[in-house]
């Protein structure tokens, strides 16, 4: 496949799955603020006016974990004084003492794992175009959402982005497609025109495609809020959000909800990290690493690198450099990105951060698995 077109889709704060992402991820926050490292997994689900909260920890932790679901959903936009009423939050609480054990001792992987990482040249992030100017105007409608700008603008919005490839490298936007719920919207036409100067444009500054003349652009109105009032939300359901859109191929597990003992979350980190530095050691254009984890097994059983033809070397010469540089034993990624100690080391907060606007390509948040640092040793 060389020539093609491809769409990705990314959501704002208020959508309800990433809703559920956020308050998923939160809890691991919280958790793993205290300084615990007892092990914990969170997930979300939610409806008209309830909220599921399933939290499994392997101790039990100081914390409020309804409140924190309300104030995650009040930040996002849905703020209980506007809406008359306090959301309700149903809690399913666990103690699970092996969930400490497995946490403490991360030596072994206790799941069938196969993760993948993906980087490519053309902008500072390393991202696909499709999924990076997705997430660009889903920032870029809460922003103005959030500074009144567009007033009228639901929580709840959704950004779809079809980019056309010649020879694998992006030439044409071809086509941009906004979901909006609104109170009190103007007409469709000024609706749009505002939607464009205000978030669409702003947002394609920089990315070296912008709307032209054959650029169709789209708006389809919500009626009303959207948001929660209108359709459920569940934790994990939004993966090509989370990872690089539809260009690539991904393990389809949830990032969110997991503490850093998830070889099904931490590998995914690992894996971008390792495909950006392949990227930054100027080793290929573009690059998908596969990491394959067995059940019961210390380092992933195989280590796979597709530079779909774009490599300066052969693809099984750059794996074999990463086996050699990188440890991607599933007791030493956490402890090599820090990842059990973030949250507590930047406020309280870390992973929610993440679960919005997508877990890669965020350089702005600093995340170890961004990190460069061991690209010349691949080179």
């Amino acid at each position: 496949m060389r020539n093609f077109m491809m769409t990705s889709e990314a959501v704002t704060e208020g959508h309800p799955d990433k809703l559920c992402d956020q308050i998923s991820d939160a809890v691991i926050d919280a958790c793993l603020a205290t300084g615990s490292r007892a092990g914990v997994t969170a997930e979300c689900a939610m409806a008209t006016g309830v909220t599921f909260l399933s939290v499994r920890s392997g101790a039990e932790l100081p914390v409020d974990f309804a409140a924190l679901a309300r104030r995650v959903m009040s930040e996002a936009g849905y703020e209980q004084k506007k809406r008359g009423r306090v959301p309700t939050v149903m809690l399913e609480l666990s103690h699970d003492p092996d969930l400490e054990a497995e946490a403490l001792a991360p030596g072994r992987a206790r799941h069938m794992v196969t993760a993948f990482g993906y980087a490519c040249s053309g902008n500072d992030t390393a991202m696909p175009l499709p999924i990076l100017a997705a997430h660009r105007i889903a920032r870029a409608l809460d922003a103005a959402r959030r500074d009144q700008r567009l007033s009228w603008l639901s929580p709840d919005a959704q950004a779809q982005v079809a980019v056309r490839f010649e020879d694998r490298r992006p030439v044409g936007l071809s086509a941009i497609a906004l979901t909006v719920g609104a109170h009190d919207a103007p007409p469709i036409e000024a609706m749009r025109e505002a939607l464009r100067a205000e978030a669409v444009d702003p947002a394609l500054e920089g990315l070296g495609l912008g709307i032209d003349a054959d650029t169709r652009f789209v708006v389809f109105p919500a009626h009303g809020e959207a948001g929660p009032e209108i359709h459920s939300g569940l934790t994990g359901r939004k993966s090509a959000d989370d990872f690089y859109g539809s260009l690539t191929r991904r393990s389809g597990s949830a990032l969110s909800g997991k503490d850093p003992s998830r070889i099904d979350r931490i590998a995914s980190y690992a894996a971008r990290q390792a495909a950006r530095c392949v990227i930054a050691a100027g080793l290929a254009w573009e690059c998908e690493v596969q990491l394959s984890y067995i059940v019961g097994d210390e380092a992933p059983a195989s280590v796979e690198v597709d530079t779909y033809q774009s490599g300066s070397i052969e693809d099984a010469e750059i794996s074999r450099r990463l086996r050699e540089v990188f440890d991607f034993r599933v007791g030493a990624i956490a402890e090599r990105m820090d990842l059990w100690r973030l949250p507590a080391m930047r406020d309280g907060r870390f992973y929610r951060d993440f679960a919005r606007y997508g877990h890669m390509g965020r350089d702005e948040l600093s995340p170890p698995w961004e990190d460069v640092d061991l690209a010349d040793r691949l080179a």
